[in-house]
């Protein structure tokens, strides 16, 4: 296999979309805007056939370099953004087991090689979750860790999926009823950037995205698919949250806050997100969050299933004081 950096926009975002895994952060626009706010450079690597004439893989990596130290992300941090990592040529599907483990093998080896070059201090990278066969990487030293998210199948009937919640969650939902409340979309990145910065600052975390410019720049370049919405009680803002649709999947990104405890505005926001995306054909909806154990109570009162994604990471013991420091100060306030 021969491994190059591709510099055609045309030739990346085509692989994507022919991609069954593919995910909206995947795209050409989304990367660089990730490059432009994060200091980080990418590396939009291929991996292609050994006479060139077919693309097999794509691998985006991003790599920051400081006072000799080097780190290598799918994602970096700041960017928000759950899973990334390899992409495979849609015929790994057709292939028998033998013939998948040899192809995913040649793919990991030959990007393996390029990260030698680099020699970073630490790397992680996290990955769809279609990409279930992690062991190459295993197998090359790197140690493997399982995230969780939730998904709520849309392909039932609507009755059904109000059946299926937590009885508690269908009398919330009708008690926010009652309340005068309305799902605005809205362009404010700023109000809502400062209302979730505020959120975390209350957890003494920093909001993991780079800036408002970063939001901004990501709602104006896929307005066909992230989504910013208010839910007002009358003209107040109660709640928010951040979608994005891909894929025939339409996912809560980031919110959630719940403004005003009175009011069970994120389960009647869910509830109309349901029912919406049903009416467009979507089959899943994907809520987020499924990591962190306080907030698992609330999200699985809707009955989702749990579907899970690899990361994997490698470092050496510079990578080991540079994670350290970041987890316990620069992810801090």
């Amino acid at each position: 296999m021969n491994v190059q950096i591709i510099d055609n926009q045309s030739v990346w975002d085509s692989f994507v979309e022919n991609s069954p895994d593919r995910s909206l952060f995947h795209n050409w626009d989304f990367l660089k805007i990730i490059e432009k706010h994060s200091g980080f450079k990418l590396l939009p690597y291929g991996i292609f056939s050994k006479n060139e004439d077919r693309l097999l893989s794509i691998f985006p990596l991003f790599m920051y370099k400081k006072f000799g130290i080097k780190l290598l992300f799918s994602q970096p941090p700041g960017s928000g953004i759950p899973y990334l990592g390899f992409l495979i040529n849609p015929e790994y599907y057709s292939f028998k087991q033998r013939q998948k483990e040899s192809y995913l093998n040649l793919i990991v080896d030959s990007i393996e090689k390029e990260i030698e070059i680099i020699s970073p201090d630490y790397i992680n990278f996290s990955f769809v979750p279609n990409i279930k066969d992690v062991r190459p990487f295993k197998w090359n030293g790197f140690t493997i860790d399982v995230e969780y998210t939730y998904l709520i199948d849309l392909s039932s009937p609507v009755d059904e999926i109000w059946s299926s919640f937590d009885r508690n969650c269908r009398r919330e939902i009708r008690t926010a009823e009652k309340y005068n409340l309305s799902v605005r979309n809205t362009k404010d990145a700023g109000t809502f950037y400062s209302i979730m910065e505020e959120r975390y600052r209350q957890q003494g975390l920093r909001f993991p995205f780079f800036s408002r410019e970063y939001l901004k720049d990501i709602l104006a370049a896929f307005p066909e698919n992230l989504e910013m919405f208010f839910i007002c009680d009358n003209e107040k803002i109660v709640d928010l949250v951040l979608t994005y649709e891909y894929n025939s999947r339409l996912v809560f990104w980031k919110g959630g806050v719940n403004l005003n405890k009175q009011i069970h505005s994120l389960e009647f926001f869910t509830w109309e997100c349901i029912r919406q995306a049903k009416s467009k054909g979507l089959k899943i909806l994907e809520i987020q969050g499924a990591n962190t154990n306080r907030l698992c109570f609330f999200k699985s009162k809707f009955n989702p299933a749990v579907e899970t994604n690899f990361s994997v990471t490698k470092k050496d013991f510079v990578g080991k004081i540079s994670e350290y420091f970041y987890l316990n100060y620069l992810k801090r306030l």
